[in-house]
């Protein structure tokens, strides 16, 4: 039975959306701001796609930050609209200035509201923006505000979840009642599988990242050397086996991740729904990973084109997806050898490339790291160092908050930070790395001990 907007999220979660649809009416072409992530980048594609069914022209960005130099660049333009997508709830002193309307459609948990800005974050009706809701689909829910023909941008909305890792054990609260919806309509249609490319076993295996096989991952000889030793054909794809093959292969893939002490939702990843979006012919998870590939190897406008329908687009997206596969595995196998640097509640590594440090941190930390500390990895470029930190659901429920953490040791050397409990990031001044490390090993161990026992 379809169901109404009303029955799938909080009622002044849509209040506050049809309030920031009205502004749309009134502007000929608006402006479009977002994160440059699979979260960030579904979101400015959803927009897009909505905004010029409505028959608007569209400007769209994909930043890394919403900052001072953005902002004061944006003053400048002579925009009608501006929607900020996947940011702008820790931002709002910038977006406030401006001198036009101003939406902010995000997920963060906002440390203030505003009277100048509209408004829209699940967090102040009760909705948990790290779980039960991310940029995409707030995002979405405003565009299916504007228009209920938008249900068909459920795959884009989906694929922005996965790449803010909110699929991890199954969809939840508003994430799930849209989804589910979605399915009613026929827009997206599950189907359970093995977590590994449709390749060759060997290589799939090889090439595995979400999950990473611990010295099997990024190694097709040793891999293939695995499967042969497991009875099983390296050459042969997961659709060649029969059932019991797949449970086999299953089976023995389950061992592995529980061996290398992997985080329980880890095994979540091992075998889950897969969505086949029907409106773009792809499986939502294969569209985060060309969005995601093309994100952090600086291609955003690609990806946006890949979540568009440009098939010339997604051609060249398949071999980013190769280029950045490589790479990350290349960081991971680093890692298994050579370890992370531990402090008393925290462990850290430096990666040369600060867009894949964040990716490397989330990865280790679910399928092979230290499960007792959460990991920050650090990028060391030219005047500042940027931050990449990530914990695990059990360390969240420890009372970990590494938005808290980042955000406070940041401002303590005069740089900036914030994200999620589970996921965040900093930046701050280069040669201030010592002190700000000492300074969240202080403030997650605070956390996590919890608050002192007082006597009854």
């Amino acid at each position: 039975m379809v169901k109404g907007l009303d029955d799938l999220a909080p009622e002044g979660l849509l209040d506050r959306a049809r309030k920031a649809a009205e502004l749309v009416d009134d502007a000929a072409r608006v402006r479009i701001f977002c994160h440059y992530d699979p979260d960030g980048t579904t979101s400015a594609s959803i927009l897009a796609r909505a905004l010029m069914r409505r028959g608007k022209r569209i400007h769209a960005t994909m930043a890394h930050a919403l900052d001072r130099t953005s902002a004061a660049r944006l003053r400048e333009e002579s925009n009608e609209l501006l929607v900020v997508s996947d940011m702008g709830s820790g931002q709002l002193d910038l977006l406030e200035g401006l001198p036009y309307p101003v939406v902010v459609l995000d997920h963060h948990k906002p440390i203030r509201d505003s009277e100048k800005v509209a408004h829209v974050n699940p967090h102040f009706f009760g909705v948990d923006g790290a779980r039960e809701m991310c940029g995409a689909t707030t995002t979405w829910l405003f565009a299916l505000v504007l228009d209920e023909r938008n249900w068909d941008l459920a795959g884009p909305a989906m694929a922005g979840a996965i790449g803010d890792k909110q699929a991890l054990g199954g969809f939840v609260g508003v994430n799930a009642a849209l989804f589910d919806e979605a399915k009613e309509r026929k827009v997206v249609v599950p189907e359970r599988r093995l977590a590994l490319r449709d390749l060759p076993l060997g290589k799939a295996l090889a090439l595995s990242i979400e999950p990473y096989f611990r010295g099997l991952s990024g190694r097709p000889d040793v891999a293939a050397d695995f499967l042969r030793a497991m009875g099983l054909d390296p050459e042969a794809s997961v659709r060649d086996l029969d059932a019991g093959g797949r449970r086999k292969l299953t089976s023995i893939l389950a061992a592995r991740l529980v061996e290398q002490h992997a985080a329980p939702e880890a095994l979540d990843i091992l075998v889950a729904d897969r969505y086949w979006i029907e409106p773009d012919q792809m499986y939502a998870h294969d569209l985060e990973a060309y969005v995601n590939s093309c994100d952090r190897l600086g291609r955003e406008g690609l990806g946006m084109a890949v979540c568009l329908g440009d098939r010339e687009a997604l051609s060249r997206a398949e071999k980013l997806l190769d280029e950045y596969t490589s790479k990350v595995l290349g960081y991971l196998v680093s890692l298994e050898s050579k370890g992370l640097f531990p402090k008393k509640h925290i462990q850290f590594f430096y990666c040369d490339d600060a867009s894949l440090a964040g990716v490397v941190a989330g990865t280790g930390m679910l399928f092979f790291f230290d499960q007792e500390r959460p990991t920050l990895g650090l990028s060391v470029l030219d005047g500042v160092t940027k931050v990449s930190a990530r914990g695990t659901r059990a360390h969240i429920a420890a009372g970990l908050d590494l938005a808290v953490a980042l955000r406070e040791a940041a401002s303590e050397v005069s740089g900036n930070g914030g994200g999620h409990n589970i996921a965040s990031g900093a930046t701050i001044p280069k040669g201030k790395e010592d002190r700000f490390l000492t300074r969240v090993d202080e403030i997650v161990g605070r956390q996590l001990e919890g608050p002192p026992a007082t006597d009854q």
